[in-house]
């Protein structure tokens, strides 16, 4: 065996210097055109504490990634609360989560309670703010919603923008959207059903073409909007 030849780890950032990614569902996202509502994080796990508390300091940056897409806003910690709970309790993560749109997600909380039992971590946030830019990774999480950015080749793997021809091999085709254009849609909107008005996270948002695809087979913004899920389903290929 040869003892030669050593790997050595990537040097480990100070407690202060780590920023963390979150990355999230955009159901239980919300906000405005101009400021995201990503004031909370909660997550749980049956077995084990669900985050490493040793890596957490309040203000340090989270960056918010929606699954499959870009990075697209950032906030601070502010605080953060972990525990246990048992026979489907869920009454004290939620009191937590007072004063953000999460709080009255009543589908979100009946999913956590029917774990029946476990641990919870609750994040709060402050200066949520969009990226001028989103960011699109080259970085893949595998599985896992929290990742923490606590040495500098992780950093910048998630935080370094990929070239723009790059960004267009992974667009998608056909009737799919490319990625980043639902979030441009969906911010622009402020994250409301142009059609009933109702907004997220009370309701699941889709983008709409006003003249359907099978006419126009093109995605421009002029001809995109966001609707409800139901808005959508019930418009199905109709023009309004």
């Amino acid at each position: 065996m040869n003892f030669d030849r050593q790997i050595n780890p990537p040097a480990q950032l100070e407690s202060h210097e780590i920023s963390h990614l979150v990355i999230r569902d955009h159901s239980y996202v919300s906000g405005t055109s101009s400021k995201p509502e990503v004031g909370v994080f909660v997550q749980t796990n049956a077995r084990m504490r669900p985050l490493k508390e040793d890596k957490l300091n309040i203000g340090q940056t989270v960056w918010m990634k929606w699954n499959d897409g870009p990075i697209v806003a950032k906030s601070k910690i502010l605080s953060w609360h972990t525990g246990r709970f048992g026979g489907g309790n869920i009454n004290a993560i939620r009191e937590l989560c007072i004063g953000t749109k999460l709080f009255g997600l009543n589908t979100y909380w009946k999913s956590v309670s029917d774990k029946l039992s476990g641990f919870f971590a609750v994040i709060l946030l402050c200066d949520e703010e969009w990226l001028e830019k989103p960011i699109f990774s080259a970085a893949r999480s595998y599985g896992h919603s929290w990742i923490y950015l606590d040495n500098p080749e992780k950093t910048d793997n998630w935080l370094e923008h990929i070239p723009e021809n790059e960004i267009q091999d992974q667009q998608s085709s056909g009737r799919a959207l490319p990625k980043g254009m639902r979030f441009d849609i969906l911010k622009r909107d402020n994250y409301t059903c142009t059609y009933c008005g109702r907004s997220a996270p009370e309701v699941t948002l889709e983008v709409d073409h006003i003249i359907p695809w099978t006419i126009v087979r093109e995605h421009e913004p002029e001809n995109l909007t966001t609707a409800c899920k139901d808005c959508n389903l019930g418009k199905s290929a109709k023009i309004l």
